[in-house]
């Protein structure tokens, strides 16, 4: 069964002979959640509802607004959206008590899930999860007399425009106005389709791509380079300025530039900061632990904040600073202090914009003047164990770090302790991991090593405390290169991550 439970969420596939998303799943995860907002603010609460493209989410918002509605909870149905405006609109609305957006985020149109969110608009504390959990165990659930039902509020385009209204009022409206820039724009058949009244009311000129809302997604959801090849073609067929790519519930944001070369997806963070640390927003950028290094180089008068992955932990690392000027993450999920506390698509849109307007200069120019780190990216398949064996370890090791060296002529990635141990070992373009801990559990799991044989061997032997992290997974790196391994929160899998400063 595939159904991932963490921070980000709740995901899992729908189709196949055993579907991890069932309607029973989703009907008791709403009613758990709504038992625990009106347990806070009382029975009525007010939560909001939105959900993305895929051809999965009406009906299983139907389902989650009747969850919603049975346990005595008034609903606020903004309908196709994004989850940066179910975000805004809880954080914004003292009326609304919590949030709900169904979608999937970057996962393949076959997986659907829910995000819940708290009064003010911000992904869950683990405190929250055990609290549903334990109400799904013991079937404590709210519930009303059906003639105590309350009706459904229809609300989304207010809560667009007010979302819209936000993003303009940080921007250099008529600068951008006056640069009457011709956008590319790829929605990915999804709610990132009311982008286009922002970049309107910008007086951009849009080229739209893949904004049918067939309930499918023409290309691969999320939105990395290599999926934008169709983006890439029409910035150069349509003479644009350059290309923008949402992914499903519009809270990341990748670019093209004006001559159809996709710009990877760890520059959106280093461009949104150059145009807020130059606009005077704050001086320290939060980020995680695998977000290029570029951007420590690129802005040495700025404070960089590293948290976990995930962006309950880089709002509250943005929470934390002082004058915070910018949050993100390397696969371009942009957080905007003064905007939204979340991952917002279209407020890093906004800001790209302006760094256009107010330079004067190509996105391609802007884009060369960042520091050059290149990033390798791969996803481990589990073929044998558990994937919360490796959690288990790697949480065991940011209290007793292991020792950590490369064996084999730096093909080998070798870390142990008295917990366990693991062996990543890359053959060829083949990466393996093997793992094991004290206790007999064990996990292996293999994937692409392509690319990354020149970032092992320019890795220090054996690691110090001083080039290794376990804040979130394992982090190891040198003056030229790093390499991460950790597990994802969204997907089954493990991620091995790297980057090595180029020559240039």
């Amino acid at each position: 069964m595939a159904l991932k439970i963490g921070i980000s969420g709740l995901r899992g596939t729908i189709i196949g002979g055993e579907p991890g998303l069932t309607p029973d799943v989703a009907l008791r995860w709403a009613r758990a959640f709504a038992t625990t907002v009106q347990g806070k603010a009382g029975r009525g609460a007010s939560i909001a509802l939105g959900r993305d493209g895929r051809r999965s989410s009406p009906t299983l918002a139907d389902l989650v607004r009747a969850a919603l509605q049975a346990s005595g909870a008034r609903v606020v149905d903004l309908g196709l959206t994004l989850t940066p405006t179910v975000q805004y609109a809880v954080a914004t609305n003292p009326g609304l008590a919590g949030g709900v957006m169904i979608t999937a985020s970057h996962n393949p149109v076959v997986w659907n899930g829910l995000k819940f969110l708290d009064a003010e608009g911000r992904f869950l504390p683990l405190e929250r999860w055990a609290e549903m959990e334990a109400i799904i165990a013991e079937e404590r659930f709210r519930t009303v007399a059906l003639d105590q039902l309350v009706p459904v509020e229809a609300a989304g385009e207010a809560a667009w425009q007010a979302h819209q209204a936000a993003i303009l009022a940080a921007l250099p409206v008529e600068a951008i106005r006056a640069r009457r820039l011709r956008l590319a724009f790829d929605a990915c058949n999804s709610g990132a389709v009311r982008w286009q009244s922002l970049f309107a009311t910008l007086g951009c000129e849009t080229i739209p791509l893949h904004t049918e809302l067939t309930g499918f997604f023409a290309r691969e959801a999320e939105p990395l380079p290599q999926h934008l090849g169709a983006l890439a073609h029409l910035v150069c067929a349509a003479g644009c300025d350059l290309g923008l790519a949402a992914d499903p519930d519009g809270d990341r944001l990748v670019l093209v530039d004006e001559h159809g070369q996709a710009v990877s997806e760890e520059h959106t963070v280093v461009l949104c900061a150059r145009e807020r640390l130059a606009a005077g927003a704050g001086d320290t950028v939060v980020v995680n632990v695998v977000t290029t290094h570029a951007i420590d180089e690129a802005f040495l008068e700025a404070e960089i904040w590293r948290t976990a992955v995930g962006e309950m932990n880089v709002v509250n690392g943005l929470l934390d600073a002082y004058r915070p000027a910018l949050g993100g993450e390397g696969s371009g999920g942009i957080i905007v202090p003064g905007v939204n506390l979340a991952r917002d698509g279209g407020a890093a849109a906004g800001l790209i914009l302006s760094l256009l307007a107010t330079t004067g200069r190509p996105l391609s120019t802007l884009v060369a003047e960042i520091p050059p780190w290149s990033s390798v990216k791969s996803k481990l398949t589990i073929t044998s164990g558990d994937l919360e064996a490796a959690r288990a370890l790697l949480t065991a090791w940011q209290v007793r770090p292991p020792l950590v060296r490369f064996e084999g002529c730096s093909t080998v990635l070798w870390a142990g302790g008295d917990t366990g141990q693991l062996r990543l070992r890359l053959t060829g373009s083949h990466l393996h991991l093997e793992l094991g801990l004290e206790d007999g559990r064990t996990l292996a799991a293999e994937g692409d090593g392509r690319d990354l044989a020149p970032i092992f061997a320019s890795l220090p032997e054996t690691a110090g405390p001083e080039h290794m992290s376990f804040l979130d997974g394992l982090k190891v790196w040198g003056p030229q290169s790093w390499l991460s391994l950790r597990p994802s929160n969204t997907e089954p899998i493990l991620r091995v991550m790297g980057e090595m400063r180029d020559s240039r």
